[in-house]
């Protein structure tokens, strides 16, 4: 097993880390351990604020007026539990390997002359996914759910710090992890030196898949939803463009107004029988994607963070297809060392999370 380093000076404070463990399963060995700090988005702390909200509220006024529990709005267990580990890797339209330096990762320093990762921008870059998803297709290349979750203890001044020398533990770094097993992510059926070198990792939430299939998709596809779960799951929502930056659902659509909720990134795709998630038309966006910054509960109008626009700037207007993104990313990471993965060694991917 190798992985290839390249040279990372980052002045920023961490909050926790990514490892993995490369070891050999047959002789119960570790082989390389390799560690890279971790950057949590800030939205993360709301998805963690809404897993410990509980889905019901007092309210003093419910009821026949002498308080009843209500709901809280927030679909708790759909969005906003981080269940899947998500990688990507270094290959081109072709499905060719691409080299350690590919650009949409790593940056030439002038300093040193070494390549370093990208910066990652605050924002939703590459439409709330990742740069260069692999393609799922179970079992060979997976979507990785979350296989273990615990808590390890750090220890912190029971009293007056720098006074007392006790300490007390607690119990405030969660580990999420999975395992990449022999068989997994080794290429597209190719060659072993043409097998996966892994450049990125994202920890992110979204509601619980079963068996996903051969689908050969990004990950991110699979958390496009719309309609509630049925046979037309996968159908976009019919809408209309209105040539600036609200957009209406159609009447159609009634009881489905409140799938997208103020808060949501959604998906604009073509109307129609193409309208699904893997549709070709994307009515020629650059970035299909926007932030819902404004919508009333059971209203069909939504305003968001843009207009929507083809590649040459021309509005929107008319029919379109509207899916809501379920994917949350918690944490995006590219990986100061790439991993090259092997049919002899599996790799236990961990993310710890410091609490507090």
């Amino acid at each position: 097993m190798r992985h290839i380093t390249l040279p990372e000076t980052l002045g920023h404070t961490y909050t926790g880390e990514l490892e993995f463990i490369i070891r050999d399963p047959l002789r119960h060995e570790v082989i390389d351990v390799i560690r890279d700090h971790n950057l949590v988005k800030v939205f993360a702390k709301e998805m963690l604020a809404h897993q410990l909200a509980p889905r019901r509220i007092w309210d003093p006024e419910a009821g026949t007026g002498s308080g009843a529990w209500v709901d809280a709005g927030l679909d708790v267990f759909y969005q906003y539990a981080p269940r899947y580990i998500l990688f990507g890797a270094a290959f081109d339209a072709n499905r060719q390997p691409v080299p350690s330096n590919d650009p949409r990762y790593y940056q030439l320093d002038p300093g040193s002359g070494t390549y370093v990762p990208i910066q990652l921008s605050v924002g939703a870059d590459y439409g709330g996914g990742l740069i260069n998803a692999i393609p799922i297709a179970e079992p060979t290349r997976p979507l990785k759910r979350v296989e273990r979750i615990y808590y390890e203890a750090s220890y912190q001044p029971a009293g007056t710090p720098l006074l007392q020398p006790d300490v007390r533990a607690m119990n405030n770094v969660i580990v999420l992890e999975t395992t990449l097993h022999k068989d997994e992510y080794n290429g597209f059926g190719q060659t072993p030196s043409d097998y996966f070198t892994i450049t990125e990792v994202a920890l992110a939430a979204g509601k619980e898949l079963g068996n996903i299939g051969a689908c050969d998709c990004d990950p991110h596809d699979l958390f496009l939803d719309s309609h509630p779960p049925g046979p037309s799951a996968r159908q976009a929502l019919l809408a209309r463009a209105s040539g600036t930056g609200t957009i209406s659902l159609d009447p159609s659509e009634l009881a489905n107004v409140d799938v997208i909720r103020e808060g949501d990134q959604v998906k604009i795709v073509a109307a129609g029988p193409g309208g699904t998630e893997d549709a070709p038309e994307m009515l020629g966006q650059v970035n299909p994607f926007y932030l819902v910054v404004n919508k009333t509960l059971g209203g069909s109008d939504m305003v968001l963070d843009r207009t929507p626009v083809t590649a040459a700037g021309v509005p929107l207007v008319g029919p379109i297809g509207v899916f809501m993104d379920g994917l949350r990313i918690f944490s995006h990471r590219i990986l100061q060392s790439p991993l090259k993965k092997s049919s002899d060694f599996e790799i236990v991917t961990r993310w710890r999370l410091i609490l507090g």
